[in-house]
């Protein structure tokens, strides 16, 4: 079941049930409370300033679906901005579905992974087929990206022998599979200077999906916690190894940055 069909059915259960609103929130409120009580920790990231940290006062996102399971044009502009600073960048994805943000990212000079489940594994988790041809499909002209099938939660990441400069984090978005992909992402594929990105740590900007956040901080040594952000603007959270500026989060923060968009259709 796609993402779309699952919020559907679970609209409409809400509407026949309107207790069942009160265990949504009561879950993400239980999550919160993991973080307190585990961690230690605020219960929020730093939050970073998106035009800081992208650099530049213009960036091109293409391609761009503007449909339902993909990422904000901001969290696609914060991956390209970040590889675009970085001379010859090697990129690694968990999390392709339709291949938007390894595309934005993907560039003549940069070698780009992205992994994902086998069709056959798809199937097994009953998505339909709506969903599986949708997969990589904006990825047919890039020669430079290279597909890899498999499960994140047993995936070979040491068999790849390679650091990665820029990595996103988009795969299962459930505590055990986030948890296990910053575990062995950090094991295998980071050196000194990788930055690591996480979507869907919050629901909209600024609203904290703590369930991410426990899987974050689960995975990720516990020495690097102090250099892990989350960037204004975007659902995003980031580590950034070479530390960054950064504030206490608003619960309705000012829009200081406010951002100009172009919408073109390209067939």
């Amino acid at each position: 079941m796609n993402k779309l069909k699952k919020l559907a059915k679970a609209l409409l259960m809400i509407l026949r049930r309107p207790w069942l609103l009160n265990r949504v929130i009561d879950d993400n409120d239980a999550w919160r409370n993991k973080v307190r009580k585990e961690f230690g920790s605020p219960e929020w990231l730093p939050v970073v300033d998106f035009r800081s940290l992208a650099g530049v006062d213009e960036i091109k996102v293409k391609p761009f679906a503007y449909l339902e399971g993909g990422s904000l044009p901001t969290d696609l502009a914060l991956l390209r901005s970040l590889a675009l600073k970085i001379p010859d960048c090697r990129y690694f994805e968990i999390g392709t579905w339709r291949g938007e943000s390894v595309a934005n990212v993907a560039g003549p000079d940069r070698e780009c992974y992205t992994l994902d489940l086998s069709v056959g594994e798809m199937r097994e988790k009953g998505l339909n087929d709506d969903y599986i041809t949708q997969q990589g499909m904006f990825l047919k002209d890039l020669p430079n990206v290279i597909q890899l099938e498999g499960n994140s939660m047993n995936f070979d990441f040491a068999g790849l022998n390679k650091k990665f400069d820029l990595i996103f984090i988009d795969g299962d978005h459930h505590y055990s599979s986030i948890k296990n992909d910053t575990d062995k992402v950090f094991a295998h594929l980071v050196h000194e200077k990788s930055i690591v990105v996480w979507h869907d740590y919050a629901w909209q900007p600024g609203n904290i999906r703590f369930e991410t956040m426990a899987g974050i901080l689960a995975g990720i040594p516990e020495n690097f916690r102090k250099n892990l952000y989350t960037v204004s603007n975007t659902l995003c959270a980031i580590y950034y190894p070479a530390g960054l500026e950064a504030q206490e989060p608003k619960p309705l923060a000012f829009p200081e940055n406010i951002f100009e968009v172009r919408i073109k259709i390209n067939n």
